[in-house]
């Protein structure tokens, strides 16, 4: 199988070594700007790295796509021009699930196969091995090279392109935000002497699936939204004693203020459950969308 892979950082990179192993395919790179690790393994392994797409990708079965979301539609609208129909291109960017829609309809007006493959994991901890989200049409030669290098994948059922994207952004909201809020928090227990106090106070995180302390989370908010406000706040003075700024911990208050401001307005959920809070806090959502969109028509 003809391969190409568009893009040499991380996971472009990640993608055409493990490939490459298989002598199987014949790996094709391109990337007008390649990184130093890209460039030397480049000249270890002798596979070439192309400036940019043009007449010699028309052979390839498989195009995956590992580049900035940003430029997604510049390089689809390249593909498209000289790849041959019945070609594929696994689209693996960061890109908007409304872009991710408007390329494979350019693709699939050339008669080229589009899959939207969200990676849902850190590639530099796990590599090809990191959990993927597929969203698309069967495909089975996609299906094969994935297994073929050991990717665990989960099709999403009756998906098109943008699916997979969509559920890997909704989850971004949540695991980058951790992030950040680790970046904030740890500096500052590192400087109070309490890190692995903090690790060890933790763990009980640990003792239940994540997806139930979110859904427990969710459920609580709105009834213990006053005191967690006022906790909050202090953790975030807390922080600034200690010279480490409280940005994000202090927009964290602002949502609990808010859902306090509108549980004495609307009384609440109609009961502690994760449905009934997910069910009202939809309904505080609703208004700002539609208020927002007004705006956006009216200017």
């Amino acid at each position: 199988m003809n391969i190409t892979i568009i893009g040499s950082g991380q996971v472009g990179l990640c993608w055409a070594q493990a490939l490459d192993s298989n002598a199987a395919h014949t790996i094709s790179l391109s990337d007008p700007q390649p990184p130093a690790a890209a460039t030397s393994w480049s000249e270890t392994s002798g596979v070439t790295i192309l400036p940019k797409v043009s007449e010699w990708i028309a052979d390839q079965d498989v195009v995956l796509v590992c580049v900035p979301g940003s430029v997604l539609p510049f390089v689809t609208d390249a593909l498209v021009q000289h790849l041959r129909a019945g070609a594929t291109i696994v689209d693996m960017t960061t890109a908007a699930a409304n872009a991710k829609r408007e390329s494979a309809a350019s693709a699939d007006a050339e008669g080229v196969g589009y899959i939207d493959i969200a990676i849902t994991g850190a590639v530099a901890l796990s590599g090809v091995r990191t959990p993927l989200l597929y969203g698309g049409k069967p495909n089975s030669a996609v299906e094969d090279l994935l297994a073929a290098v050991g990717a665990p994948v989960r099709v999403l059922p009756d998906s098109v392109p943008g699916d997979a994207v969509t559920v890997k952004l909704l989850r971004s909201v949540i695991m980058k935000g951790l992030e950040a809020l680790a970046v904030e928090a740890l500096p500052a227990a590192r400087a109070y002497g309490v890190l692995d106090q903090l690790y060890t106070v933790l763990g009980d995180v640990d003792r239940a699936p994540f997806t139930d302390l979110l859904k427990s989370m969710v459920a609580t908010h709105p009834a213990h939204s006053v005191r967690r406000h006022a906790e909050v706040l202090e953790a975030a003075a807390q922080l600034e004693r200690a010279g480490y700024p409280a940005e994000l911990t202090g927009h964290v208050a602002g949502r609990y203020s808010a859902t306090a401001e509108n549980l004495s307005r609307t009384g609440g959920p109609a009961d502690g459950t994760f449905e009934a809070s997910l069910e009202w806090l939809d309904t505080l959502a609703l208004p700002a969308v539609v208020a927002s969109a007004a705006e956006e028509v009216s200017a």
